[in-house]
């Protein structure tokens, strides 16, 4: 019974090997769903900075283009006080 298979091409497989076959299956499968998990985590970790970059590059854009506003009615505003004053045409 030690041999796999025997001259009547029977296959004898011992419940000792069956069980183990079990758990090394049972550990692949365990294995490769905590990777799935931690992957899908991981990627939703990833669109929420996604996100927040998008809010982010938004807000500094707006204020980027504020302080360019603001620095226009400064040089226009300069521009009149210069030409009041005469000395710009």
């Amino acid at each position: 019974m030690n041999k796999g298979l025997n001259a009547n091409s029977e296959i004898n497989i011992s419940v000792q090997f069956l069980l183990k076959a079990m758990v090394m299956v049972a550990l692949v499968v365990g294995s490769y769903y905590q990777a799935m998990l931690r992957f899908s985590n991981i990627e939703v970790r990833i669109n929420d900075m996604h996100e927040e970059l998008v809010v982010l590059s938004s807000k500094v854009a707006n204020m980027e283009q504020d302080h360019v506003e603001e620095l226009e009615e400064t040089i226009s505003e300069q521009k009149n006080l210069l030409q009041k004053l005469g000395l710009k045409k």
